[in-house]
């Protein structure tokens, strides 16, 4: 009797030590586990986002002047910003708190949609007038001062492409133009809507540094820069201009300069009719998408082929993982380009898969006749 007894205690201590282990387990795998989004990439706000940013920017290796213009630039990073598959900076803003319950009710679909709301274009003066004030609205509630959504990825971008010239398309309130130049580089920008850059940099818009203007009328000299940055752009200009706007980027881009691209890979809750009517633009019609462009992979790899922009796989894993913080922690983003200029049709359009991706989800349905569109464009730009 006394043995069973003996043995049923311990039976019972086993257990409870078991149950005990499998519940920190679990607590410590939350605390140290980084939120995903259903690219399998971590979400930026959080405990785990600030220390990845920490890491990110204490281990670089830029000169020492850079690291002290720098500044603290994980403060700069919106803690909104989705990125590859949900590309989310700026959605809450637009809704005011007692109307953000109607608007998450809104469907969000995630993309290799092929979305373009019309013929939709900023060369048509009231088209260009409306895309201003939406995205004025936009800049109000998300810009700042401090807000920076490309410094992430200075470290990696000097590590790789040793620049000292850089363009921003798409540069916001300036602030990576602003830091760069503090840290002694040759940094310009371009940005479309007006507000940002009379709020936030009315000095570098008074000097030339910054110009307030669509990608398709970048107004710096042919062949300027070694570096082209452009984060969470593309998406949101419409389909018609999109080869105007890369066939300008490749013209001040210097033969042989890099080219960091990341697109949003998912369709924006405010283009819904549902969504929109609470929001700061509920006047304004869906016909006009702050998502206008989602495309998958392979199609984005096309069109730059077609203008001399070819994939460079070895800079987009270095770019991966120095993001993971020297192993790839989490799963390659599919709205990340890292890219060369070269001479259009040298090479082919190849979508590299990388590590932990399945090939047809990763890269997607390519664009066929993208060569053939930019020849038309270039003759009727020589006409």
């Amino acid at each position: 009797m006394g043995v069973k007894t003996e043995t049923a205690r311990r039976l019972r201590s086993s257990l409870f030590l078991v149950v005990v282990g499998l519940g920190c387990g679990a607590l410590l795998g939350f605390a140290i586990t980084p939120h995903t989004s259903d690219d399998g990439r971590p979400s930026v706000g959080g405990a785990a986002a600030t220390s990845t940013t920490h890491s990110f920017m204490s281990n670089m290796h830029l000169p020492s002047f850079v690291h002290h213009a720098m500044g603290d630039v994980e403060d700069d990073h919106h803690p909104d910003h989705g990125g590859d598959e949900g590309d989310a900076h700026g959605e809450e803003v637009l809704v005011s708190s007692s109307s953000r319950s109607s608007v998450d009710s809104a469907v969000k679909i995630t993309a290799q949609t092929h979305t373009q709301s019309g013929k939709q274009s900023w060369a048509n003066p009231e088209h260009r007038e409306t895309y201003k004030t939406m995205y004025n609205e936009y800049h109000k509630l998300r810009s700042g001062v401090d807000v920076c959504h490309s410094c992430r990825f200075l470290e990696g971008l000097y590590k790789i492409y040793k620049f000292q010239t850089v363009l921003d398309a798409g540069c916001g309130t300036a602030v990576m133009v602003r830091k760069l130049r503090k840290a002694g580089f040759d940094a310009r920008g371009i940005e479309a809507a007006s507000l940002p850059l009379e709020e936030y940099a009315k000095d570098l818009l008074a000097n030339g540094t910054v110009f307030s203007v669509p990608m398709q009328e970048i107004p710096f000299e042919t062949a300027r820069f070694d570096l082209i940055t452009s984060v969470e752009v593309f998406e949101h200009i419409p389909e018609a201009d999109i080869d105007r706007s890369i066939n300008e980027i490749s013209r001040v881009a210097k033969p042989g300069a890099g080219a960091f691209i990341t697109v949003g890979q998912s369709t924006s809750r405010f283009d819904t009719v549902e969504g929109r009517k609470k929001s700061a633009v509920a006047a304004i019609s869906t016909q006009f998408k702050f998502h206008e462009t989602v495309k998958p992979r392979q199609w984005w790899i096309d069109t730059f082929c077609a203008h001399g922009f070819y994939e460079d796989p070895r800079a987009y894993m270095m770019m991966v993982r120095m993001a993971n913080e020297g192993g790839l922690s989490r799963p390659p983003p599919r709205g990340w380009l890292a890219l060369v200029k070269g001479k259009p049709g040298a090479q082919p359009c190849k979508c590299t898969v990388p590590p932990g991706r399945q090939g047809n989800w990763f890269c997607g349905q390519g664009r066929p006749n993208a060569k053939r569109d930019v020849a038309k464009l270039w003759a009727e730009l020589s006409a």
